[in-house]
């Protein structure tokens, strides 16, 4: 064989083991949509109405065949509760202590096992990363969302105000994660631009504005657009460092610049000295006794010592060049 015929053989095989690969996630997307059907239509059921924030309502908006890893679901703050009880009484199971996530975990989204074959993974949102009012946040997407088909079914998703709102607000916190941005760049280019101003007044009654002027100031394109709309040119430098997917100890460090200074020490405290509980949602090796928790404490400031340059040179950074 030759080293062309050789290589042509290769590449064809990474081909066909890549074109294998996208159907398995094309059908992993499929189930999860139907997850996300049941799910929904579980909760009705129950009396809590819901609203599918990403995935196959994303995917619809934007235009695209998008791939995605799990199922997001928003209740009204008020029906959080039900929610769960619904959830637990169908075989969901909570993937953290519901006690620990309650008191330390985020309070905006709980994450559950979806039961069945398949370990597929629900978010169950009340309310959505940097929003102040997440009952606002439910009223302007529940009264504005459209019914999409979706695995034989119907599911509620954001209109059009509500999709820009999101993809921005996702492009301010993006986990880590490179897709946000991708999403909303392709939101830019796909909404209309009449969209735009609707997604900030929405952004602006649930009082996450900052939030999604530094999510859409990230591209050249959503800058012009903010621009245009008169929108603040900076926000809080722990909303651009979360944005530029800087360090969790960068971004911790810069909400303490923004704190009184009662609420600084405050938080300082809590950094310093987190509570048992607090520890054992962060480290699975935490244990009940003194020793085991003795040794996660040296685990977490041996982590944080490690982190602590890094999350340095990004907070000089973020002060050197403001507008990210």
């Amino acid at each position: 064989m030759t080293a062309n015929a050789a290589s042509g053989s290769a590449a064809s095989g990474g081909a066909a083991s890549g074109g294998a690969a996208s159907a398995g996630l094309a059908l992993r997307c499929l189930a999860l949509d139907s997850a996300a059907l049941a799910t929904s239509d579980l909760l009705r059921q129950a009396g809590v109405p819901s609203v599918l924030l990403k995935g196959a309502g994303l995917a619809h908006r934007l235009g695209v065949e998008r791939l995605y890893g799990d199922v997001d679901l928003l209740v009204a703050p008020a029906s959080f509760a039900a929610a769960q009880t619904a959830l637990a009484a169908a075989g969901y199971r909570p993937r953290e202590d519901t006690a620990l996530h309650r008191r330390w975990g985020l309070w905006h989204e709980q994450t559950w096992s979806v039961p069945g074959p398949v370990p597929f993974v629900l978010d169950l949102h009340r309310g959505f990363a940097r929003v102040g009012d997440a009952d606002e946040l439910w009223t302007v997407l529940y009264s504005g969302a459209e019914p999409v088909t979706l695995a034989g079914g119907t599911v509620l998703v954001p209109d059009e105000a509500g999709c820009a709102l999101l993809v921005a607000l996702h492009a301010a916190s993006p986990g880590g994660s490179a897709r946000p941005l991708a999403d909303l760049a392709r939101a830019l280019d796909v909404l209309p631009l009449r969209v735009w101003p609707a997604a900030a007044a929405l952004a602006e009654r649930c009082a996450a504005l900052s939030a999604f002027t530094v999510g859409l100031r990230l591209l050249p394109v959503g800058a012009a657009v903010a621009a245009g709309l008169g929108l603040p040119a900076t926000g809080g430098r722990s909303y651009q460092l979360a944005a530029q997917r800087a360090s969790p100890l960068a971004i911790n460090l810069a909400d303490l610049d923004e704190l009184s200074r009662w609420r600084r020490l405050r938080r300082l405290a809590t950094l310093a000295l987190p509570t048992p509980d607090r520890l054992r949602l962060a480290d699975p090796l935490a244990g009940h006794g003194a020793g085991t928790l003795f040794l996660a404490h040296l685990r977490r400031y041996r982590r944080h010592a490690r982190a602590l340059p890094r999350a340095l040179r990004e907070l000089r950074a973020a002060r050197r060049h403001p507008e990210g």
